[in-house]
């Protein structure tokens, strides 16, 4: 189990032994340029995620207008290890401290600890299913934060793990994981999970397939997420015919007819692009802060705007 979770991120030569066909389609996937925000009134949003009790040994929090935090704040979950972190999240000067819960925070289960945190660390807010209106420059930004991740041993807020090649659309649809999701509302501007979707940045394909169907229907403008230390990074997500054949693959659901209809749509895309501009994106973060073997590398905070 520690090897699991404290795994180091595999070499390309281990990412194409494991699966050519994955390997293939990421690389297609990954080889249109970023989308850049054309917002007039941009928002610098700060995220970090996965700090484990490093919060004091980690790099400065660069600047910004909003501070999100996506879970994992604690090693063992007391509410010692969390007064420490949330003490020192309320000491960052970002305007807006958002934070959800990770799997190893069991004290952020206690039905009783959103009146605790919001009468002794007034400065922050803690998002458990649960939204927020952020108003920056009078620019309003809706926010809504889940700590929900598939099960894995023992910890708090999880749910059964969805395997799409096993089920039918209508069968999902029934599941535990599709009903926490469907509680995002549809015009959600910022969310933070604990982990990933399905096939963005969630390494072996660990994200959750039910959290992905819902981001189609949402497309948020950022999404924020950790849990998968070695997935750090960022993400432009297009929503177009290039991702979905992507996902699928990543999905089990085709084989190497998925990549050739990956490598059609994005010849299809780069040429739309060019003419027409940027598609609309969802900028999607893992800022996991540890990495490294048995997690002992501090890599800070990611910085984007919005």
């Amino acid at each position: 189990m520690d090897a699991l979770l404290k795994r180091q991120c595999p070499s390309f030569w281990e990412r194409f032994k494991s699966s050519p066909l994955l390997f293939l389609a990421r690389l297609f996937y990954n080889y249109s340029p970023p989308c850049q925000p054309n917002h007039r009134h941009k928002v610098r949003i700060v995220c970090i995620s996965d700090t484990h009790n490093s919060h004091n040994l980690q790099p400065p929090i660069p600047d910004g207008d909003v501070l999100v935090h996506a879970g994992d704040l604690t090693n063992s979950g007391t509410r010692q290890e969390l007064d420490h972190a949330l003490s020192w999240l309320e000491s960052q000067t970002h305007s807006h401290k958002l934070f959800i819960a990770g799997n190893h925070d069991t004290c952020l289960s206690d039905p009783d600890i959103p009146h605790y945190i919001s009468s002794t660390y007034p400065s922050l807010t803690y998002l458990q299913e649960a939204s927020a209106n952020i108003t920056i420059r009078g620019r309003i930004l809706r926010v809504y934060g889940s700590p929900y991740t598939p099960k894995h041993g023992s910890w708090v807020f999880q749910y059964l793990r969805v395997s799409p090649p096993l089920y039918s659309p209508s069968e999902i649809s029934e599941r535990e994981a599709t009903k926490i999701w469907s509680h995002i509302p549809p015009l959600t501007d910022i969310l933070i999970t604990h982990g990933p979707p399905l096939g963005h940045l969630d390494l072996d394909r660990t994200g959750c397939y039910a959290l992905l169907t819902a981001l189609w229907h949402v497309r948020p403008k950022l999404h924020v997420f950790g849990h998968i230390h070695a997935a750090r990074g960022v993400e432009f997500v297009r929503w177009d015919g290039a991702q979905k054949a992507f996902e699928e693959v990543c999905a089990g659901r085709v084989g190497w007819s998925g990549l050739i209809r990956l490598v059609w749509w994005t010849v299809v895309a780069w040429f739309w692009r060019r003419h027409v501009g940027e598609d609309a994106a969802t900028i999607m973060i893992n800022a996991a802060s540890v990495g490294g073997f048995r997690d002992d590398q501090r890599k800070g905070a990611i910085a984007i705007e919005i």
